[in-house]
């Protein structure tokens, strides 16, 4: 039989069923645009980490920075006229931010016009039509400032407006003297978060006075890098900047691998809602099918007739997909990259960035998923004998028939994949390639599973239960071959729901265990100046004198450079109440206190896996300080969730030997049991003038802020779980319609028995309940694997910190509840037109 009018055919059945069409189509959309989505998002973070570095270091192939991010500005002119290194700029950069722009943080950097030529090219222009002014003509002697002409356009901005720059309590007023344009769109985007000074100009803005924060050098080869060596003072090292670059770009690594994982649950439960569509579509059609196999079509005509149709109906989802994607992804984008600038690195841009290769990948996706997911219907709908085909009976036997086989299959996938995660080391990306075998394997002994669980389910019915409830059951293992997906996919996305609810939980408990534990305090006082954030030395006395004040905790914070880690936190505790958790101690907890004063130090488990320490006695790790690099042994890592380069403990006197520093910082204030808050931060607020920079906040907004920008991490992750409950009720529409189109003679030998309308209904809702609560509680082991997987793989590997998988029973009745929920509310419609079954044209034989 000619191929082409089979397609035809079914191309007609688009108008009768166009239900059918629109849920298959939706399908492929909703997965592609999952995929879509999160790819722009992750493409968009990792190209703002690559264009915020480079507007920062451009040309530069090595910097030298201070052990302390400051070094004194007489050393460039030691390097040039010393060394004759002409090709070395100065550099200033902090981030500030706009009042005027609804307080946005951009990237001040202060600049020497005159150095920077062989560094950085600029085009500016200072008015509207004028012609391009260079860079040393407009910023010296000139006290403005430069922004992108791109951002500029963005907020109405020009030539001569005014700006207000805020730095902690320091605010600058500036005028715009020109904006930096280019013919290069990549050349505009690089520079669209900065704003450029003269480097005097920034010194003032910043209170620098006579410092820098790094020089940027082009060195020929590494002759000259060892003579800039040899001039160098202690505290100060020459790096290269690539390297520093790898620094910042593990972070976007991070963010990517996290993405990555997301992306690929997204296309996984798009693979199973594609499937249930195609076996309704196929099951819609079996009589059709049937006929064309006796009118002489063959085998391979049917396969390719079901393949043509889906691929047809792959493209229209696919490009569908893709613009929901787009517009998902620059949602995504935004809370993104915003988390990035809360918590991590300043990005100077935040653009979404579509790449060609993300929508051809969105595309693909689609089309190999529908594929994917299409071949194994078309396959049994071509694998059947013609008479057979008229009989859902034959379906029936030949699952049964291989229900062992299906079984074993599915514990062997279930065993390799656990041994490949136990016993190797995978890469990300590979590590879910696992899970989604252990979900696979999961689907394989679904039918295994449910014949237990159904044979369970009667040994306990009460009598009562009634004759609905018994028939139900029975339906529910007549029909396995199609219950049993209709099961296993609605098992995959609860388990889905399953973890990320129990991942987001432990996450967010940890977050405030370690709020409670490590940042801690009634009440929290520092500095608002962010160049000198010493407190007075006489205020903790007069704080612990307050009346309602138990105890106090004083600490000094400062910033260090590690070669390998960026930037540090260091600490030094003058009194510490805190309460640490401990991954790894040397000689146990007992002894920290004791090695500290030994000269020992503690590092957090980001600083750990960033500089690769490896839990072992004896340990240690090299630090700049300011005498130049010195080598300390580590007593302990403990947990903790600030990222960058991480956080280090070290005692008073090494603070003060290696750094410089003896002053204090901070201090956390513990009141007397039901003593009021208000009261004693404005008595805290009283001992200093009221132009002083004293920065007195409660505990709680603390706690309110940091919960509300990790909060924020997990925007994703919140649309993943809404994508799981739209892929859950569309998934089992299909299910559950195809289940009442194979069904319709029983229905109708039902309704001619003389049962009614309602009892139909009501037996087609109980089924999918009993379904759902099967699906339930067979994805609570499932979800518990994702879980662990997300806490102890993905989020260790990506970001370095690991917390505690908190486990709450509540999340198990949910799953199950939602799991019957979306099972009973997507078979509503499908039981409403149970009860309307016609009895003549469903007990008609022809």
């Amino acid at each position: 039989m000619i191929i082409s009018p089979m397609i035809k055919i079914w191309f007609r059945q688009v108008r009768r069923h166009i239900l059918r069409t629109i849920l298959l189509v939706f399908g492929i959309a909703l997965g592609v645009s999952g995929v879509v989505a999160i790819d722009i998002a992750k493409t968009s973070v990792s190209k703002s980490f690559e264009l915020s570095t480079t507007a920062l270091t451009s040309r530069s192939t090595h910097q030298i920075m201070g052990n302390n991010f400051k070094i004194p500005q007489s050393l460039f002119t030691q390097l040039r006229t010393d060394l004759g290194i002409h090709r070395s700029a100065p550099v200033i950069t902090s981030p500030v931010s706009v009042k005027e722009l609804n307080n946005t943080s951009l990237m001040l950097m202060g600049i020497d016009p005159f150095s920077e030529m062989d560094f950085r090219n600029f085009s500016i222009r200072t008015t509207p039509g004028v012609g391009e002014k260079s860079l040393a003509g407009l910023l010296d002697p000139s006290p403005g400032i430069l922004l992108s002409q791109v951002f500029a356009a963005r907020y109405g901005l020009s030539p001569g407006d005014p700006l207000t720059l805020t730095f902690g309590t320091r605010q600058a007023r500036v005028l715009i003297s020109g904006l930096l344009d280019s013919d290069d769109a990549g050349t505009n985007a690089v520079f669209e978060g900065l704003i450029l000074a003269d480097i005097s100009l920034a010194q003032e803005i910043l209170g620098f006075q006579d410092s820098i924060s790094r020089i940027d050098l082009i060195l020929s080869d590494e002759t000259m890098a060892t003579k800039v060596r040899s001039l160098l003072p202690q505290g100060t090292v020459l790096v290269e900047t690539g390297r520093q670059n790898q620094v910042i770009r593990r972070l976007s690594k991070s963010f990517e691998t996290s993405l990555t994982a997301f992306s690929m649950l997204a296309l996984f439960m798009g693979i199973f809602l594609i499937y249930n569509a195609v076996s309704f579509s196929i099951a819609q059609r079996q009589k059709l099918n049937g006929t064309l196999r006796a009118l002489g079509a063959t085998r391979v005509d049917i396969f390719y007739a079901v393949m043509v149709e889906v691929m047809a109906y792959a493209l229209i989802g696919s490009f569908i997909g893709v613009y929901l994607g787009i517009l998902l992804g620059k949602a995504a984008v935004l809370a993104v990259c915003s988390t990035v600038s809360d918590m991590y690195f300043v990005l100077t841009v935040s653009k979404t960035h579509i790449a060609g290769a993300t929508l051809l990948k969105g595309v693909l996706a689609g089309i190999i998923s529908a594929v994917t997911a299409a071949f194994f219907p078309a396959l049994t709908a071509a694998g059947t004998l013609p008479i057979t085909l008229m009989h859902r009976s034959s379906a029936e036997s030949a699952l049964k028939r291989h229900i062992p086989q299906l079984t074993i299959l599915g514990c062997l996938i279930i065993c390799a994949a656990v041994l490949t995660l136990m016993g190797f080391n995978v890469r990300p990306g590979y590590d879910f390639g696992c899970v989604f075998l252990i979900f696979l394997g999961a689907a394989l002994l679904s039918p295994m599973v449910i014949l237990l669980m159904v044979r369970a389910m009667e040994i306990t019915a009460k009598p009562s239960a009634g004759i609905l409830t018994k028939m139900a059951l029975r339906n529910i293992v007549r029909s396995l071959s199609r219950t049993s997906v209709l099961i296993a996919s609605l098992m995959v996305v609860t388990s889905v729901y399953i973890g990320i609810d129990i991942m987001t939980g432990s996450f967010r408990l940890s977050i405030i265990d370690w709020v409670d534990g490590h940042i801690g305090g009634d009440i929290h006082v520092s500095s608002s100046d962010h160049l000198n954030r010493s407190l007075r030395p006489a205020l903790l006395e007069e704080i612990q004198a307050l009346p309602s004040v138990s105890a106090v905790s004083a600490y000094n914070l400062h910033r260090i450079f590690s070669r390998t880690s960026g930037e540090v936190h260091i600490f030094s505790y003058l009194s510490d109440f805190s309460k640490k958790k401990w991954t790894w101690t040397d000689s146990g907890q007992e002894k920290i206190d004791s090695l500290l004063e030994q000269g020992w130090i503690v590092v957090s488990e980001i600083f750990a896996q960033r500089n690769q320490i490896q839990p072992a006695r004896g340990v240690t790790v090299v630090l700049e300080t300011v005498d130049g690099p010195k080598s300390f042994k580590i007593a302990g890592i403990f947990r903790d969730f600030f990222m960058g380069g991480g956080r280090i403990i070290v005692n008073r006197e090494s603070m003060q030997r290696f750094w410089n520093h003896e002053d204090i910082t901070a201090m956390q204030v513990f009141l007397k049991p039901n003593q009021p808050i208000e009261p004693v931060m404005s008595s805290i607020r009283l001992f200093e003038p009221e132009d002083s920079r004293l920065k007195v906040v409660s505990g709680a907004s603390i706690k309110q802020n940091i919960l509300g920008v990790f909060d924020r991490t997990f925007v994703i992750t919140s649309a993943l779980q809404i994508l799981t409950a739209i892929v859950a009720l569309t998934g089992i529409l299909n299910s559950v319609m195809a289940l009442l189109l194979e069904r319709t003679r029983e229905l109708g030998v039902l309704r001619a028995c003389g049962a009614e309308r309602y009892q139909m209904g009501k037996l087609l809702l109980l089924e999918c309940g009993l379904s759902g609560l099967i699906s339930g509680i067979m994805a609570l082991p499932l979800g518990l694997c994702l879980a662990w997987m997300l806490i102890h793989i993905v989020n260790e590997r990506s970001f370095g910190w690991t917390y505690d998988m908190v486990i709450s029973p509540g999340v198990f009745v949910q799953a199950v509840s939602l799991a019957c929920l979306a099972a009973v509310v997507a078979g509503i419609f499908p039981a409403v037109r149970a009860g309307r079954t016609d009895i003549g044209n469903a007990l008609r034989m022809e």
